[in-house]
């Protein structure tokens, strides 16, 4: 877990001076100032939702496979929710707001999944405990 909590933290920061270079030297008329937040809210999510599926598969890795659709369908929905809260509060700004939040979604799920089969992947014997 400690890896994966160093690996998001250089991820985001090299992601907030990446963002804050393009937004305010190409496009900063395209600048929500709402993005930081977002940022934030990746991280945390996927650092609970991380911690959470660690937890999940050292119990039973049989059961880890299963648990892990669910987690990833649920984490989805709140992610649409979020999205549609959004398009309701400001839809001027939702293309912009949508384009940042999947390129973030596609940057921590990447993040997400290779940490996690990296941790789970010692398990040689399905079912066992790690």
């Amino acid at each position: 877990m400690k890896k994966f909590i160093i690996k998001v933290t250089i991820i985001s920061v090299v992601l907030a001076l990446l963002g804050w270079f393009v937004f305010s030297q190409f496009i900063p008329q395209y600048y929500l100032p709402v993005l930081p937040f977002l940022l934030l809210f990746f991280i945390m999510v996927s650092t609970a939702v991380h911690a959470f599926q660690l937890q999940q598969a050292k119990k039973d890795m049989a059961k880890f496979a299963r648990n892990n659709l669910l987690i990833t369908f649920f984490k989805l929905i709140f992610y649409l929710t979020v999205v549609i809260t959004y398009f309701a509060v400001d839809a001027k700004n939702a293309i912009i707001f949508v384009i940042c939040f999947m390129f973030l979604y596609l940057i921590f799920t990447v993040i997400e999944v290779t940490s996690l089969i990296k941790e789970t992947s010692g398990n040689k014997n399905k079912g066992q405990r790690l």
